[in-house]
């Protein structure tokens, strides 16, 4: 294998591993929840000890990606994966299992920015390359509630997982350890400095689109299980295969649009698919109906699935070159994917599962209002 493909394969692998990670957390919730008897808030809580330590080490990874070398941190990433899924599965009590959740959120801010850099920099922001991308972190997603289901009817359990999704993280980390990939040189990062001056205001207008779609998919990918369960009626089984359902239509789209961004504006595409994830979930909480639900969810994934690549890939022409910038634009992903999934733990305390549903609308009608910013009133230089 060249090295060229190892690297597109070998991060696209990482991609999967990271879905899987990810998504874990949300499909064993009601398991860690039972275990460690915490509440709705404190489940919020270890949601958000995930993602602030991910928004964290995503700003750090883009200048270790710019001063190390973008190499040294996908494997310190992948690192970090192992030692803080492992502590998940070893602990004994909460303090434990919040320490080995924020070392793994960590691996996951080193990874998802090394990666997204290292991608949209080979691929020149070609949006189908980077929804190809992202549909292997939707691959993850998608199977690792079906793995689950498999571990559960074996009798295992879910620190059976960690120690599985441990296992898989050292198979990326061999593989980030055989990728080539040399450093910037200081001239390709200076010019890019000068250049990035200019370029705040799409850069905090991208930030935006990403903070409210990433808090959205954490929060609902998050809190569906549980809400099906306990506001639905479904059983945990059903509700995990609806959880499956929602990946396996993102990565279904963003194979689709992979295949539209090279005809059609990705500024285009990701306000009407803001549009349509609004409207697929005022369905989704309108009803008890499971086939009108499982319809709805089929809605949400496809339209969840084009806006974080696309999103990128509009922001290439500002931040092509620059981890550092490109990381300050993931950073707006993982500050909503912080801030949301404790806030609606909260709501859910107070109000029940069904509020947490109504705060991820009000995030996806701000986010149909940044989309459409970028659409209608702002000129860009590509799209």
């Amino acid at each position: 294998m060249n090295n060229r493909r190892l690297i597109v394969l070998g991060n696209y692998f990482g991609f999967v591993v990271m879905g899987m990670i990810v998504i874990s957390f949300g499909a064993i919730m009601p398991d860690i929840r039972s275990t460690f008897d915490l509440s709705y808030e404190q489940g919020g809580l270890m949601l958000s000890i995930f993602s602030l330590s991910y928004l964290a080490s995503g700003l750090l990874g883009g200048v270790l990606s710019d001063k190390i070398g973008i190499k040294k941190t996908i494997i310190l990433g992948n690192l970090l994966y192992v030692v803080g899924l492992l502590t998940i599965a070893a602990s004994n009590n909460v303090w434990m299992l919040f320490l080995g959740i924020g070392i793994t959120g960590i691996g996951w801010g080193y990874c998802n920015t090394a990666i997204n850099v290292l991608i949209n920099d080979i691929s020149d922001g070609d949006g189908n390359a980077m929804s190809l991308l992202h549909m292997s972190f939707g691959i993850g997603a998608f199977v690792i509630p079906l793995i689950f289901s498999v571990f559960l009817r074996l009798d295992m359990t879910w620190q059976h997982m960690m120690v599985f999704l441990a296992a898989m993280a050292a198979l990326a980390l061999i593989l980030s350890m055989r990728m080539k990939i040399p450093l910037k040189t200081r001239s390709e990062l200076k010019i890019k400095k000068d250049t990035g001056k200019k370029s705040w205001p799409m850069m905090l207008l991208f930030m935006g689109i990403l903070f409210f779609y990433v808090g959205s998919e954490n929060a609902f990918s998050g809190w569906m299980v549980t809400y099906l369960t306990t506001a639905v009626s479904f059983s945990e089984s059903g509700a995990q295969n609806m959880l499956s359902t929602l990946w396996l239509m993102v990565i279904a789209g963003r194979i689709v649009t992979g295949r539209m961004s090279r005809s059609v504006p990705h500024s285009t595409m990701t306000f009407f698919m803001s549009l349509g994830a609004l409207l697929a979930m005022l369905l989704f909480i309108s009803t008890s109906s499971p086939f009108v639900i499982g319809l709805s969810i089929v809605i949400i994934g496809f339209m969840f699935s084009g806006i974080y690549p696309l999103t990128m890939a509009n922001a290439n022409p500002i931040i092509k070159g620059s981890a550092t910038s490109s990381a300050i634009v993931i950073a707006g992903g993982g500050l909503g994917s912080t801030i949301l999934p404790y806030v609606t733990g909260k709501i859910a305390d107070e109000w029940g599962t069904t509020a947490i549903i109504y705060a991820i609308i009000v995030t996806l009608m701000a986010m149909v209002i940044f989309t459409g910013v970028n659409r209608f009133f702002v000129k860009k230089p590509t799209n």
